[in-house]
């Protein structure tokens, strides 16, 4: 998980807000700044000698007129790892090797962001630079018709997979990939899921950004959002709610809440609050705990696809769903709340 920072004058208070306890669950592991000319190889440094990063990685975005001598006596002294993002055209193939090479010397990396037609064109220098340090990735459309942007991202992998390169790809969540480009959080998150979701769904991509939301501690839970839906990384409690049917014999939206608000800290477990007992145990059979409407005033529990309680008072139907989550031992105290 990759967040932009807007500039070196944000950073203090990004390291801070990413380094609370609040995020320990959902941390950031590279952050983003922007690298726009040569003096930019002291600003950073001095930046981060203020607001020591916590993440693993630094990635400089680099600006089209960055010539590799301006970022050489950054990386020459360079504590921790750094990742440099630079675009690449189709006739790029000398400059990749100039810049692979420079990455290379001082045990860093390079991001290579270009186009699906620019990767395909740059399949026999790819082959010749091999796999060591590079990243693959594309920060979105450049008015060519490059279509849409999960199809972009697997024609990149495709070429990649030509050019016998295994090299890890970083998928870019920004406002060329935005589908509808809507500013709301809902509109990044649906935009988010759709290529990020449908990509690591496909079993395609390692790294992954949303750069469409400027606070990077929003930006870092949207992305985590998309990672647990996609399965591909747990960081809380998961519910699934479903009404069922006109059958449904509870206030669904008021009793999931209930629920989420006594076990969200269970990271990993997930817990299915279905309306009724006719469609709702096919609805949520991957859970691990359900709580399903068995008759008027009346829940049935389940374990996986088991139903192991049934016809209990809606009035203690909580309690027991929580002794049942104790007793097949999954049951963790919240932690204190933290200021």
């Amino acid at each position: 998980m990759i967040v932009r920072i807007p500039s070196l004058d944000d950073l203090g208070q990004a390291v801070g807000d990413l380094a609370s306890h609040r995020m320990k669950d959902t941390p950031a592991e590279g952050l983003i700044l922007a690298f726009r000319e040569a003096a930019d190889a002291l600003r950073i440094p001095e930046a981060l000698e203020k607001s020591p990063i916590a993440a693993s990685f630094l990635v400089l975005d680099l600006a089209p007129s960055v010539a590799p001598a301006d970022v050489e006596p950054l990386l020459s002294k360079a504590k921790g790892r750094i990742v440099l993002l630079r675009a690449f055209s189709g006739e790029s193939g000398p400059d990749l090797a100039l810049w692979a090479a420079l990455a290379r010397k001082f045990g860093h990396f390079l991001a290579v962001d270009a186009s699906p037609d620019s990767y395909e064109a740059l399949t026999g220098a790819l082959g010749k630079l091999g796999d060591k340090g590079l990243i693959a990735t594309w920060s979105g459309y450049t008015g060519t018709g490059t279509g849409h942007p999960v199809g972009a991202y697997r024609r990149i992998v495709q070429a990649l997979r030509q050019a016998g390169s295994a090299a890890p790809v970083w998928i870019r969540n920004t406002a060329r990939t935005a589908v509808r480009g809507d500013n709301s959080f809902l509109s990044r998150l649906i935009d988010a899921s759709f290529l990020t979701g449908s990509l690591l769904c496909d079993g395609l991509g390692d790294l992954v950004s949303i750069e469409t939301e400027a606070d990077p501690v929003r930006s870092t839970r949207l992305s985590y959002n998309v990672l647990q839906g996609a399965g591909a990384r747990v960081s809380k409690a998961e519910f699934v709610a479903c009404p069922s049917c006109g059958r449904t014999l509870f206030d669904l939206q008021t009793t999931t809440q209930r629920i989420r608000a006594q076990t969200g800290h269970l990271k990993g477990v997930k817990i299915a609050i279905m309306g009724c007992i006719v469609n709702g145990p096919g609805e949520m059979a991957d859970a691990d705990f359900g709580y399903v409407g068995g008759a008027p005033g009346k829940i049935n529990l389940y374990v996986g696809k088991q139903c192991v309680q049934y016809n209990i008072p809606q009035a203690e139907a909580d309690a027991r769903l929580m002794a049942l989550i104790k007793e097949h031992n999954k049951w963790t105290e919240p932690e204190p709340a933290h200021a």
